[in-house]
C-alpha cells in the first residue's frame, strides 16, 4: 500500500545563461588596425549597445539551447586575375575563393598573436549569445550565434602553382526581441592570415531574409582594405511584422564578396544561411482585446515556464507545490514530457477537472481546485474522477509536505486543495511564462518549479530502491538466490527454486502491516528429517527475516517465501540473544519520541538480515547477520547496534545447527 504522505523533490540546480561577447565595439564598416600581441585596440575598450532583453529571461536561469555545425560546400571559385592589376604583376593568373567551416591552419606566430585581440574584442559585446565552439551555430529561445566560418583567398600562377593565400575568418549573433519587431545582428571578419603575394583583400557583405522579414540595414563594408590581424565589423538590421494573431517563420542567409584591392566586385565569392528557422509573431496574448504584443524567438528550442512555491505572496504556494507534486510522483507532465499550450476552451477543459471537485474548507479556508496538468494545455481536461487528490502543506521547517487523500501515483492527473490566492498567484505566474517566451497555440513548453527548500530526510527515505514495496513510510526489499533443489535431503529431492537472501528495510515512524508465517518454505522438508535424525522433539518455526512486527510478510501470497527460513523456535526465534532480541530493540526505537522511540518524523533505521549458508545448493542457513543504523533528517547517523550474528542452533547450546 502506498503511503499517503509524500514529500516533495526539489529540480536539479538550475544552471546560469551564458550571454556573453563574442563581438567588437569597432563601429559599423570600422576597420581595427592591427595591435600587439595580447592587447586590445583602443576603439574596442566601449562596449556596442544591444537590443533590450526581457528580464524576465536574464534572471540567471537559463532555458535549452543547442547547437549545430556550420555547414557549407566546399567549392573553389576561380576567376583570371585583372590584367595590370598588381596580382597579375607578382606573376597570379587566377585567383580562387573557397568556403570552409574548419579553419585553415595560420602559417606563423603572428596568425597566433592575433587571436588576442580578438578575444579582447569579444569581451566588449555584451548583446551576443553564448560563445559557441568554432565551426558551430549556437541557439537559445532568444539568442543564435556562428564562428569558424573560413574563407580561404588564394592567388595561383599560369601553371597551377599557389602563390599567396588570405585568410577569412566569420562570425556573428544576435539577441531577439521577446518584445518588438527589429533585432540586430552583429557580424565580424577578421584576416588572419597573408601569406606570398596577398598582402591585403577587399570585402563585402551582403545579408538576406526570407518571405515575413526584411533587412533594414547592412554594414557599410563596400571598398572597404583589410590587412591581415585586422577585424572589419558592423550590425545588420532585420524587421518582421507579423500581423495581430499571426506568426511567421523565415531564415537568414548571407553572401560575401572577396577580391584584391582594385578589382571589381561583381558576384558573391561565398554563401552560407541559418539552419533554424526564427519566428516572429503577435499570438502569445489575446489580440482580439485590442492588446497587441509582437516579439520573436528561434521556435525550434523548447520554452520553459517557471513557477515558485514559496509561500504567497512572493511564490504560488500550494497550488505551485501541488503541481510539483504532480511531476514528481504521476506522469511527469512538464518535466520529462512536455505541455502544449492550448488557447480555446479553457474553461470546458478545467470543468472536465474540477466540475466535481469537492472543496474542504476544513483543510483550506479558501479552498479552490488546482489542476495539473493545466486547463490551458492540450493534456487539461482529464476527468476528474481519475484525478489524485491532494492537499500540499507548508512545513514550519520550511518546503511543503503532501498528503494524498484519494488516488496515488497511478492517477493521469492532480486535483490540488490549494488556497485561492495561490491559484491566482499561479495563474498569473503560467500567463506570464507565456508571455516572457512567446509561447503560442501549439508551442510545446516545460515547467520548472522551484523555491523552498524540501523537508529533509533520512538517507534512505529519500529514495527507495529497486525492487522494494513501499511499507509505512518506508520500504522494504527482499531478494532470493536460486538453488537446485528447494529439498535436498528429501527422496527425490525436491525441484529448482529459491532461497531468502538479504532483506533490507527502511522503517519510519511509522510501519507497514507485516503477516504471520506460514506454507511450504524452502528447506523446510529438509528441517524435519533433520530434527527427525537427531532424535529430537524441539520446535521448529519459520522465521522471517524482516519480522512481522516490523511490517515484514510471511504469508504464502504476499511475497513471504522471500523472507522466511527455517529455524529453531528456541534458540534462532527466541530466547536470549536471538533474532528477537534485536528485532525488540528496533521495535522500541521506531516509536515517535513522545512514545519512548528516538526518531524525529523524518528519521529511519536501516535494518539489514543476511542468511549465511553453507554452500550454493544449501536450503537452510547456518545463521543470519544482522545491523541496524539510525539515519537523521539532518544527514548523520549511527549504528543501532552493530553487525551481530545469531546462529540457527538449539536454544543456547550451540548445537544442532539446521545449516545444511
Amino acid at each position: 500500500m502506498i503511503s499517503p504522505r509524500r514529500r516533495r523533490i526539489l529540480p536539479g540546480l538550475l544552471l546560469v545563461l551564458g550571454l556573453t561577447a563574442t563581438g567588437t565595439a569597432a563601429a559599423d564598416g570600422q576597420v581595427l588596425a592591427p595591435a600587439s600581441a595580447g592587447k586590445a585596440p583602443a576603439a574596442e575598450a566601449s562596449p556596442r549597445k544591444s537590443s533590450s532583453v526581457d528580464p524576465n529571461r536574464l534572471t540567471g536561469v537559463p532555458g535549452p539551447s543547442k547547437t549545430r555545425p556550420a555547414t557549407v560546400t566546399p567549392r573553389e571559385k576561380c576567376e583570371p586575375t585583372p590584367a595590370g592589376s598588381q596580382e597579375r604583376k607578382a606573376g597570379a593568373a587566377q585567383a580562387c575563393v573557397t568556403t570552409i567551416a574548419t579553419p585553415a591552419p595560420p602559417a606563423g606566430r603572428q596568425a597566433r598573436a592575433a587571436a588576442q585581440p580578438m578575444a579582447a574584442a569579444a569581451a566588449a559585446d555584451t548583446g551576443s549569445c553564448a560563445i559557441a565552439p568554432p565551426r558551430t551555430w549556437y541557439y537559445n529561445r532568444f539568442t543564435y550565434c556562428v564562428q569558424g566560418l573560413t574563407v580561404l583567398y588564394t592567388l595561383k600562377d599560369s601553371n597551377g602553382k599557389v602563390i599567396g593565400t588570405g585568410t577569412l575568418d566569420i562570425s556573428s549573433s544576435a539577441v531577439l526581441p521577446a518584445q518588438g519587431t527589429t533585432w540586430s545582428e552583429f557580424v565580424r571578419v577578421t584576416m588572419t592570415d597573408a601569406t606570398g603575394a596577398v598582402k591585403a583583400l577587399n570585402v563585402r557583405f551582403k545579408p538576406a531574409c526570407s518571405a515575413g522579414c526584411k533587412v533594414t540595414k547592412s554594414p557599410r563594408w563596400t571598398g572597404k582594405t583589410i590587412i591581415k590581424d585586422q577585424v572589419l565589423s558592423g550590425d545588420v538590421g532585420y524587421e518582421s511584422t507579423p500581423a495581430p494573431g499571426a506568426k511567421v517563420d523565415f531564415t537568414t542567409s548571407y553572401e560575401l564578396y572577396v577580391t584584391s584591392p582594385g578589382a571589381q566586385i561583381v558576384d558573391p565569392s561565398a554563401s552560407w544561411s541559418n539552419p533554424e528557422k526564427i519566428r516572429c509573431d503577435d499570438a502569445v496574448r489575446d489580440t482580439t482585446t485590442g492588446a497587441s504584443d509582437p516579439g520573436c524567438v528561434v521556435p525550434s528550442i523548447m520554452p520553459v515556464v517557471r513557477m515558485s512555491d514559496q509561500p504567497n505572496p512572493q511564490g504560488a504556494g500550494a497550488a505551485a507545490a501541488g503541481y510539483l507534486w504532480a511531476q514528481s510522483n504521476l506522469a511527469g507532465w512538464g518535466r520529462d514530457k512536455p505541455l502544449t499550450r492550448a488557447k480555446g476552451d479553457v474553461a470546458g477543459r478545467s470543468a472536465r477537472t474540477c466540475g466535481t471537485f469537492q472543496t474542504r474548507t476544513d483543510l483550506v479556508a479558501t479552498d479552490i481546485c488546482g489542476e495539473f496538468p493545466f486547463a490551458e494545455t492540450r493534456e487539461g481536461g482529464i476527468d476528474g474522477a481519475q484525478c489524485a487528490e491532494i492537499l500540499p502543506r507548508h512545513s514550519t521547517r520550511g518546503g511543503w509536505v503532501t498528503d494524498v487523500l484519494d488516488g496515488g501515483t497511478s492517477s493521469p492527473c492532480v486535483r490540488a486543495h490549494v488556497p485561492l490566492a495561490d491559484k491566482q498567484a499561479a495563474d498569473a505566474q503560467l500567463a506570464e511564462g507565456f508571455a516572457s517566451q512567446r509561447v503560442v497555440e501549439d508551442d510545446q513548453f516545460k515547467v520548472e518549479i522551484s523555491g523552498s527548500i524540501a523537508e529533509p530526510q533520512a538517507v534512505c527515505r529519500q529514495s527507495a530502491p529497486a525492487g522494494s514495496v513501499p511499507s509505512g513510510n518506508g520500504w522494504i526489499k527482499n531478494t532470493t538466490e536460486p538453488v537446485p533443489h528447494v529439498n535436498k535431503t528429501t527422496t527425490p529431492q525436491g525441484p529448482a527454486g529459491t532461497r531468502a537472501s538479504t532483506a533490507q528495510a527502511c522503517l519510519g515512524t511509522t510501519l507497514g502491516d507485516g503477516s504471520d508465517a506460514k506454507g511450504d518454505i524452502t528447506g523446510w522438508a529438509d528441517a524435519e528429517l533433520f530434527r527427525q535424525a537427531n532424535s529430537t522433539t524441539a520446535g521448529l518455526a519459520r522465521c522471517h527475516l524482516i519480522p512481522n512486527i516490523l511490517g515484514g510478510k510471511g504469508g504464502t501470497n504476499d511475497g513471504g517465501p522471500d523472507n522466511l527460513f527455517p529455524c529453531w523456535q528456541s534458540g534462532t526465534n527466541t530466547g536470549t540473544p536471538s533474532m528477537r532480541t534485536y528485532e525488540a530493540v528496533v521495535q522500541k526505537a521506531v516509536r515517535k519520541v513522545k512514545d519512548g522511540g528516538i526518531l524525529g518524523p523524518n528519521d529511519a533505521i536501516f535494518y539489514q538480515v543476511t542468511p549465511d549458508y553453507r554452500s550454493s545448493d544449501s536450503t537452510i542457513p547456518q545463521g543470519v547477520t544482522m545491523s541496524a543504523r539510525v539515519e537523521r533528517s539532518d544527514g548523520t547517523s549511527q549504528p543501532l547496534f552493530p553487525d551481530v550474528y545469531i546462529t540457527n542452533t538449539q536454544k543456547n547450546t550451540g548445537l544442532l545447527n539446521l545449516g545444511n
